[in-house]
């Protein structure tokens, strides 16, 4: 028997990347991000927790080399601060940390 063979169809996986399919994949990864880091944040006003958002939407790249993605973002006035740490701040990174957990499940 003979051994299958794989070609790609560039153009194929290109519609794929760009699709709207794909596009809810990420969103729903970056929600479980979210609900993890808002799990990890700590909780002395409860600001930076409830400054959590989904972005999503398509990258522009050389030709037609445009993507689907997602990501999650605090709009936080102190997010930097409390993710990579300041001089009275110990760094915490929620985010960081549920990114992580989620690349391993």
């Amino acid at each position: 028997m003979e051994r299958p063979k794989f070609r790609p169809r560039y153009g194929g996986i290109g519609k794929m990347l760009r699709s709207k399919e794909m596009k809810a994949a990420m969103v729903v990864r970056a929600e479980r991000i979210q609900q993890r880091a808002e799990g990890f944040a700590p909780r002395r006003t409860g600001d930076y927790a409830r400054s959590f958002r989904v972005k999503s939407g398509q990258s522009r790249g050389p030709g037609d080399g445009r993507r689907a993605w997602a990501k999650v973002i605090n709009t936080s006035d102190h997010s930097t601060a409390v993710e990579w740490g300041a001089s009275r701040t110990p760094r915490y990174r929620p985010l960081g940390r549920a990114a992580a957990a989620e690349r391993g499940r």
